[in-house]
């Protein structure tokens, strides 16, 4: 399990930049009117991808890690009174699924859309929702409560 929570950690590095450079490419074609590119497409899957490694990382520790067992236990009212655990079992994984969808929505509404214009302004809405959530749920070693967590897991 550590092996699959430091790869978790490293991870999100590989999708917060994927999404940051999505966000650019699209800010600078819809501030350029520029013409929606492959690299504009091949930074969107590249985004997609990542999220999509992280999330079969994040579900596999998920049930590993023993938070899903949080569930069916009967603990989930002991959970809800620790911001740590309750982080972890519901609010980091909720967020994150949501994150990941937002993501394939963006990625499949992006490709049908017709002109360069609404290409570029779906891409900068739903891949900046989709990496305003992400940011919010990561726990961050700054944020109190989740226990500390590092920026970089050895």
């Amino acid at each position: 399990m550590s092996f699959l929570l430091i790869l978790h950690s490293w991870l999100r590095w590989a999708v917060i930049i994927t999404a940051i450079w999505t966000i650019i490419r699209a800010i600078i074609g819809l501030s350029g009117h520029k013409a929606y590119s492959s690299g504009d497409n091949k930074s969107s899957l590249l985004f997609m991808i990542s999220m999509d490694l992280q999330f079969l990382i994040g579900i596999l520790l998920y049930f590993i890690g023993g938070w899903a067992k949080n569930w069916t236990d009967g603990q989930i009212g002991e959970v809800m009174q620790n911001s740590a655990q309750r982080f972890f079992t519901v609010e980091h994984i909720t967020m994150m699924v949501i994150a990941w969808i937002i993501v394939h929505i963006g990625r499949s509404v992006v490709k049908k859309a017709k002109t360069d214009k609404i290409k570029h302004s779906k891409s900068l809405v739903y891949f900046l929702v989709a990496f305003i959530l992400i940011m919010i749920a990561i726990p961050w070693p700054f944020r109190t409560g989740l226990g500390f967590h590092p920026l970089f897991r050895f």
